[in-house]
């Protein structure tokens, strides 16, 4: 039984025995008034019955919803209940014991109204038996003792049916209720499993955050229960707060994890997850408000958050709970582009944005819990017991999989005894996985083609030998894998961080210079090194290699024997030459096309005259015109050919197509550029259609090659 019948039941019985001392107070008050009863007997009446009442009736309000109350309710009915008896006459007797009954037929419990009935009838015979000695009873009246027995015995009979009755549907009832529980139990099991399986699958789209959702939920609700927020409100903020960032699902993986700094382009695309995830949530009611978090939790205090810059108390409360959470568990773990922050960095960090960034309010909670170390400790793999089995048995099968690569020896590299390519990415990922630090660092022989073509093969090896025998000598734990002709992979699990890497570059280097002076037959030794840091466990070796490949690519720019790490390398854009200029230009030819009839009719005819039609319809209609150009450019140091340059445009043109509508039109303005005219739009509508082209485009291209930029521009004449 839930508390609020117990409660309901416990108020009936208490409010109902109050009613009827009242009605016998009122009744015995007459009698004294009239004669026929003494104040002592009312006196003695409201010692035995009123005050036992009353006494109940604190211990009701006291708890309410106590179970065992009843029993005490029982005790005082048959206090009263006797003191009537003895005192009072048949009739009075008959107009107290009825309602007690139905009264206590609510108990829906047999075996009270049967221990009632007993008692009751044992204490009337033995009145009957006592009047019977004094003389009161006699022939002439004993036919009210008759009935006075007969409708005890049928009344408590009747009640102890009709309880049993009761008892019956009640217990059905109960246990209906019970597995209607226990269903809503599991089905609200089954839901949290379901939204931390989605929390997960957002997280697994980077490994830096995973655990992430779980542990911003975990922040949020400790947060809240220190803001005294009650039991449901803390409930809903942790399952609002596990799906804060499920827009990110639909961001492509390239902006994610792209491990340095976004373009404009870009941000905007990741800036639209708090929109997605208000679409994906909005029509779920069952938790309140669980669109408000992922829609709101990027909104700063100051106004100068997204996605609608709202500040202050116009931010929903909920919202500023998952934003402080959220901050401190960015700072608090490691990213694809650094470490964790240390705790006074984050602490400094946290009161540098208090009432700016963060609620005051908030914020401050979050401060005394890091300082008082209250904060939950979150496992990202402590879930439920079939999410570990299977988790154990996909574990198991990956760790097979990865000894039976091991295991096969006729994937080491004859020439030079390193590991081959495939045979190396396993041993390094199992000693990443284990170890957690260290550095990737990727050797590569300047100008080996040419050494191959004027020197021979023979002679090419040697330098291969060589190579591998100096990269020996710089660690006994280091893994070699040879990925290349001439590249060698390498991890040295006992290097701290970039720096500790780039002074055993520098010693590499200097032994391949003094070899080169030694041996005439390597004469020409020079090598290039790239380095990557190991951040965490989590790393893949490809992701490293990739970035030790891109620092590579500077350490070659800058002629032999030289290195670079990727720490060290800054992703800025290359600016296209001037893609502003570019439109604005378009937009004059556009404008004045009688004016560049030869240019633009040789190179764009069916655009033009697409536009003059466009430019009629709106201008009759009162629409607006807007055109947007793309451009693409090469990113700053990445290696690209013309043919990728036309991929890239390939993919562009199809992520237009597939984005924009059929009254729209599109022609290619350059080799790197694409003009788009749309008709009739908002500003915001234009800028939707915008991001879902660059989201398209950034969700099929693989590369890191190139970069799309955008420019709009209002032809409307009105």
């Amino acid at each position: 039984m839930n508390n609020s019948h117990v409660k309901k039941i416990n108020r009936n019985l208490v409010y109902g025995w109050m009613l009827i001392v009242l009605i016998l107070f009122v009744s015995y008050t007459m009698e004294v008034v009239k004669g026929q009863r003494s104040l002592s007997y009312l006196f003695v009446f409201m010692l035995v019955t009123a005050v036992p009442a009353i006494i109940v009736l604190i211990l009701y309000l006291k708890q309410p919803d106590r179970y065992s109350l009843r029993y005490t309710i029982v005790g005082g009915y048959f206090i009263m209940y006797i003191f009537v008896m003895i005192t009072g006459s048949t009739t009075m007797v008959f107009s107290y014991i009825l309602p007690m009954l139905s009264l206590l037929v609510l108990f829906h419990q047999p075996i009270i109204i049967l221990v009632t009935g007993i008692c009751a009838t044992v204490l009337n015979l033995i009145s009957i038996f006592l009047r019977y000695n004094r003389g009161e009873i006699t022939t002439e009246n004993s036919k009210d003792i008759e009935i006075q027995l007969a409708l005890l015995f049928l009344c408590f009979l009747g009640s102890y049916l009709a309880t049993r009755l009761y008892d019956e549907i009640h217990k059905t009832n109960e246990k209906y209720n019970k597995e209607l529980s226990e269903r809503n139990k599991d089905i609200e099991r089954m839901t949290m499993q379901t939204i931390t399986t989605i929390a997960n699958t957002i997280d697994a789209k980077d490994e830096y955050t995973r655990g992430h959702s779980k542990r911003v939920a975990e922040y949020s609700a400790t947060i809240a229960t220190e803001l005294g927020m009650s039991e449901v409100e803390v409930s809903n903020i942790r399952i609002i707060g596990l799906l804060h960032d499920i827009g990110k699902i639909g961001i492509p993986d390239s902006v994610l994890n792209k491990p340095g700094k976004l373009t404009n382009e870009e941000f905007q695309i990741m800036k639209g997850h708090t929109l997605a995830g208000e679409e994906i949530l909005k029509d779920i009611d069952m938790i309140p408000g669980l669109e408000i978090g992922a829609k709101y939790h990027h909104e700063r205090i100051d106004g100068k958050g997204y996605p609608e810059g709202i500040s202050g108390d116009d931010i929903p409360y909920l919202a500023r709970i998952i934003a402080v959470a959220d901050a401190y568990d960015a700072m608090s773990s490691n990213r694809v582009y650094r470490r964790h922050l240390p705790k006074d960095k984050i602490l400094s960090e946290l009161e540098k944005g208090c009432g700016t960034q963060w609620d005051e309010e908030i914020t401050k909670v979050m401060i005394k819990l890091i300082n008082e170390d209250r904060l939950p400790k979150i496992n990202p793999d402590a879930e439920t017991e079939l999410v570990q089995q299977t988790s154990t048995i996909l574990s198991r099968v990956i760790d097979i999989a990865e000894d039976k690569g091991s295991d096969t020896s006729d994937e080491l590299d004859d020439l030079t005894g390193a590991y081959g390519r495939d045979k190396g990415k396993y041993a390094i990922q199992n000693a990443i996985s284990k170890n957690g630090t260290g550095c990737i660092v990727l050797f590569d022989i300047d100008h080996f083609h040419r050494i191959n073509d004027t020197d021979g093969f023979i002679i090419g090896d040697i330098y291969l030998k060589k190579m591998v025998e100096q990269i020996r000598g710089l660690s006994e734990k280091q893994i070699i894998a040879r990925f290349g002709a001439d590249e060698f992979v390498t991890y040295f699990p006992e290097l701290k961080d970039a720096k500790e890497a780039e002074k055993l570059a520098e010693i590499f280097i200097d032994r391949i210079k003094n070899l080169a002076e030694t041996d005439k037959r390597v004469s020409k030794f020079s090598v290039s090194i790239g380095i990557s840091e190991v951040v965490t466990e989590k790393d893949k070796v490809m992701f490293l290699y990739e970035n030790a490949n891109k620092a590579l690519y500077v350490a070659k720019q800058r002629g032999g024997n030289t290195y670079y790490s990727h720490q060290a390398l800054e992703y800025q854009n290359e600016e296209p030459s001037n893609p502003a200029a570019d439109l604005k230009q378009l937009v004059e030819i556009i404008q004045n096309r009688e004016h560049y009839k030869g240019g633009l009719i040789a190179a764009y005819p069916e655009f033009g005259k697409m536009y003059e039609f466009i430019s009629s319809l709106a201008e009759r209609n009162d629409m607006k015109v807007q055109i947007a150009l793309f451009t693409v450019s090469q990113i700053k140091g990445a290696k690209a050919s013309l043919e990728e340059q036309d991929r890239v445009m390939e993919l562009l043109q199809k992520a237009v197509v597939n984005s924009i509508r059929n009254v729209d039109v599109i022609t290619k303005y350059s080799s790197t550029q694409f003009a788009i005219l749309l008709m009739n739009l908002t500003l915001a509508e234009v800028e939707n259609v915008i991001n879902r082209i660059m989201t398209e485009f950034l969700r099929t291209y693989d590369k890191n090659e190139f970069s799309v930029h955008y420019d709009m521009a209002d032809l409307s004449k009105n």
